[in-house]
């Protein structure tokens, strides 16, 4: 039997549960806060998403991400606005041309013109022990005199029972235009960034690899499997994790990444340097799986 709530995020409600603690049950539960919905296995929190803006009037764009995401033993793998590229955010997906009409409106990635509007969030328990997160979101331009509404964005996020030490989080991605012209499109550069990216702790201190092979970090984008795995080195105040990581874009896997061995983020790139033009009401689907386990010792 599916255990299903539905969260709708007016203020008189946000106000109630806020004054309201939601207890945790077992297995697998939400806990709606003012800002976002912390998931929770047996009481031990697995991510937080963020839903609203911390600083609504200096950052309006600065939601619809997930930070902190946890190891299973509660190790903090995320990091946000760090002070070295305070625009980068725990998990988030964001382009750094919102095109309309050949025109450049919004800088989702920089948080510029840009903003989204969690509309309604869902959590559903499902039968096998697993949950569903999802949320409904308004792509809202507000770089113009009047704001235009672009797109629709639903996000499913599946979080997997904690299975021998493994945690797996599947994120399905729906982004239907409402308007017609829109594109998106990575940095105009070598780099073309943009996409689903991870701002992971410790950067400096993680390896790389993908199909059985080490990846060396470029300046641009770096051929890569279907899947890429990110490992830290060992250590007191490291994570004693690796992460997994695979995406796709409408059913086809993507295997160019944007790899940092420093402070910064690690972005499956999509579509790079390049645009991709979106016709009105003609869904993006997008996914990721990411897979956290014990570092494997080298």
């Amino acid at each position: 039997m599916k255990r299903s709530r539905s969260l709708l995020f007016s203020a008189l409600v946000l106000t109630a549960l806020a004054a309201t603690p939601v207890l945790a049950r077992p297995g697998l539960d939400a806990k709606l806060q003012a800002d976002g919905v912390t998931i929770l296995e047996d009481e031990k929190p697995v991510l937080f998403y963020r839903t609203k803006p911390a600083d609504p009037q200096g950052q309006p764009g600065r939601a619809n991400y997930i930070h902190p995401l946890y190891a299973p033993d509660g190790a903090v793998l995320t990091e946000d606005a760090a002070h070295d590229f305070p625009e980068q955010r725990g998990v988030f997906w964001a382009w750094r041309r919102v095109m309309l009409n050949g025109e450049t409106v919004a800088d989702g990635w920089g948080l510029s013109g840009l903003v989204y509007v969690v509309r309604e969030t869902r959590f559903d328990g499902e039968a096998d022990g697993s949950a569903d997160l999802t949320l409904t979101v308004d792509w809202i331009v507000s770089s113009r005199p009047e704001v235009v509404y672009v797109a629709t964005e639903v996000t499913r996020v599946h979080i997997a029972p904690l299975r021998k030490g493994v945690r797996r989080l599947t994120l399905d991605t729906v982004i239907t235009p409402r308007v017609d012209g829109l594109s998106l499109g990575g940095s105009d550069d070598a780099k073309g960034y943009g996409g689903f990216a991870l701002r992971l702790m410790h950067a400096d201190q993680l390896a790389f690899a993908s199909g059985g092979k080490t990846l060396t970090p470029q300046a641009g984008a770096v051929a890569t499997g279907p899947s890429v795995g990110f490992a830290w080195a060992s250590g007191p105040d490291l994570p004693a994790w690796s992460v997994g990581v695979a995406c796709k874009a409408d059913g086809k896997a993507l295997t160019g990444w944007v790899l940092r061995a420093q402070a910064s983020m690690q972005n499956c790139a999509f579509p790079g340097r390049g645009t991709l033009s979106l016709g009105k009401d003609r869904p993006l689907h997008l996914q990721e799986t990411l897979v956290i386990r014990p570092r494997t010792a080298p």
